[in-house]
This record gives structure tokens, C-alpha cells and sequence, in this order.
């Protein structure tokens, strides 16, 4: 037996910032962005954009949205007590649709479906399930319906993966992959062709890689390492060449999302006790190096779900 779709509100973008302002200073604090940047906090989806920071839907257990590719639609997780299942929906709110249906009223039979992601082209998504494993795989469903719904042959279903980012040629897609007994690294998963099989782990950071996000262009994907108790935001090419440190803030930094320009990457850091959104500013030197400024706080007082990771999409 399957049990209808979760409640929550969605509300429309002026009764949002009305929301967010008459709430108090974590809105009034914020910094304007180019585009739109979207996260989750205490289980509430918010939008940071050319006005601030303003909340978009209430729901207590909304999570790891992510926009599509033209930033007219989004996905976002509802996570249940004992289960997870993936929603599509315009940026207004209008129209919704769930895509996966794992509830049950079985303890025990009920799968966890997160992380998706978006093609280029905004047909499909790829996402995380343990439907057929007690390690969460990798899988593809058409974005409109959730129709088309398989998994993706990687020969790693013993170990697990975790967040994803698609190339944007559509080629590859990038993942967090757990090694036992070591650390999560980032892996390449190639799509073009039968038998797929992961190309390569892409890095080999001692304390482990994770949160892969390409830039705009594929020629770098950005990820969070970690080095002991420090995690920070570093920039590696498609082909495991020129890793490269982009931050040393010495706390927590994760979930690197790449400004639609590419001259930008957002995060999400805990230098100030708790999560919240920051920002470099990146350029390339004469040699093609990764150059980036020093971090600028976007938020104040959300306490964003670093875990819920970040999306940074265009303003349609």
C-alpha cells in the first residue's frame, strides 16, 4: 500500500520575503548574488537571490533541492521517518509531481531516494536509491514522470556512493564513492556507453574527497577535502591533474555549487559555529592555474543543512 504525498506550504515569492523580512535580521543580513541560490534549513527550502534571502517552501523535512538546468523547475527530497522520495515542481510552486513512491506501510520495505541531480538538458535525473542494496546506487528516471526508472551498472554496489554532479556535456557523471576501509573519494562514471563501468577515482586526498560540482565549462570540478579536522573547498581537472586548494578557512566547508558565469563558487561553512553560505571569487593566472579571493560571508543566522548541499541556478 502506498499513502498519498506529504503536506507542506509552498508559498508564492512576495509572501516569501515578506516571510523571511518580518522574521527578522537572517534575511536583512544577507548579501545579494547574481541567479538564484538554493539550500535547505531546518527542514525548509530557501531561495538567495538579487533580493536577499527569502524562504520558498515550509515543510519540516525538505531537503537537497537542486534546480534544473534552465532554473524553472527544481527537485528536492521529503524525507519521511523511515523513508525518502524525490519531487519535481515549478519554481512557483504550481505544479508538483512525485517522482518516486517508496513509502510503505511496512517498517521494512521502504527505500531512500536522494540526491538528484539534473541532466543539461533537463530530461533526466540521476539519483541515489538502496531500492535494490543495502548500499545506496546509482540511478536514472525521465525528470518529467519518474518514468524510465533503472539502475546504473557501476560494479560498486558493495561499497556505496553518495552526491552527484552531472558534466554539462552530459558525458559523465561525477560522485561520491566510499572505499572501504578508507575514506569517500570523487569517482568518474561514464554514460555513453554499454557496460559502463567507473572510469577512474579521481582523487586520492588522504582524508578524503567528497561533493563534486563541475564548473560550467567541464574543465575543473570542485569538491570538498579534508585534511584532519578541517574540511576545505579544493579544484581538481577532469583528468586528476592540478589538484588545487581553493580555501583554508580551518573548519568545515563543504558542498562547492559553481555560479552559472563560472566566475564564482558558493559553499557552505561552519566558521561561524554553525553552516551558512559563503562565496570566492575565481580566476584562472597566465599559466591556467585556479586562482580564488578570500571568502565572503552571503548569510547570517540560517543555520543551513550542509548535508541538504547547495544549488545555484540561473534566474529564468
Amino acid at each position: 500500500m502506498r499513502l498519498g504525498a506529504p503536506v507542506w506550504r509552498w508559498l508564492c515569492p512576495a509572501v516569501a520575503l515578506l516571510v523571511a523580512v518580518v522574521g527578522g535580521g537572517a534575511a536583512d543580513a544577507t548579501q545579494h548574488v547574481p541567479g538564484r541560490l538554493l539550500f535547505a534549513s531546518d527542514g525548509d527550502l530557501w531561495v538567495l537571490d538579487s533580493s536577499g534571502a527569502h524562504q520558498l517552501a515550509i515543510g519540516g523535512a525538505l531537503t537537497q533541492p537542486t534546480w534544473a538546468p534552465d532554473g524553472s523547475t527544481l527537485a528536492y527530497v521529503y524525507r519521511g521517518t523511515n523513508f525518502a522520495d524525490i519531487f519535481v515542481t515549478d519554481d512557483q510552486g504550481r505544479s508538483l509531481t512525485r517522482l518516486t513512491n517508496s513509502q510503505s506501510t511496512i517498517l521494512d520495505n521502504n527505500d531512500w531516494n536522494l540526491r538528484p541531480t539534473f541532466s543539461p538538458d533537463g530530461k533526466l535525473i540521476a539519483f541515489v536509491s538502496d531500492k535494490t542494496s543495502t548500499f545506496p546506487t546509482l540511478w536514472l528516471m525521465n525528470s518529467a514522470d519518474g518514468s524510465g526508472r533503472h539502475e546504473l551498472a557501476t560494479g560498486l554496489q558493495e561499497e556505496g556512493v553518495d552526491t552527484l554532479a552531472w558534466s554539462p556535456d552530459g558525458s559523465q557523471l561525477a560522485f561520491t564513492l566510499f572505499i572501504e576501509p578508507g575514506p569517500t573519494q570523487i569517482a568518474l562514471l561514464p554514460l555513453g556507453a554499454t557496460g559502463r563501468q567507473v572510469r577512474r577515482v579521481l582523487t586520492d586526498l588522504p582524508g578524503g574527497a567528497l561533493d563534486p560540482a563541475w564548473a560550467p565549462d567541464g574543465s575543473w570540478l570542485a569538491f570538498a577535502g579534508r585534511d584532519g579536522f578541517a574540511m576545505d573547498i579544493y579544484a581538481v581537472q577532469p583528468d586528476g591533474s592540478s589538484v588545487t586548494r581553493l580555501t583554508r578557512d580551518g573548519v568545515l566547508a563543504r558542498s562547492p555549487v559553481w555560479s552559472p558565469d563560472g566566475r564564482q563558487l558558493a559553499y557552505l561553512s561552519s566558521k561561524t559555529g554553525y553552516f551558512e553560505v559563503w562565496a570566492i571569487d575565481i580566476k584562472t593566472d597566465e599559466s591556467g592555474a585556479l586562482m580564488a579571493s578570500s571568502p565572503r560571508q552571503l548569510t547570517q543566522d540560517l543555520h543551513v543543512d550542509a548535508a541538504s548541499g547547495l544549488s545555484w541556478g540561473r534566474t529564468p
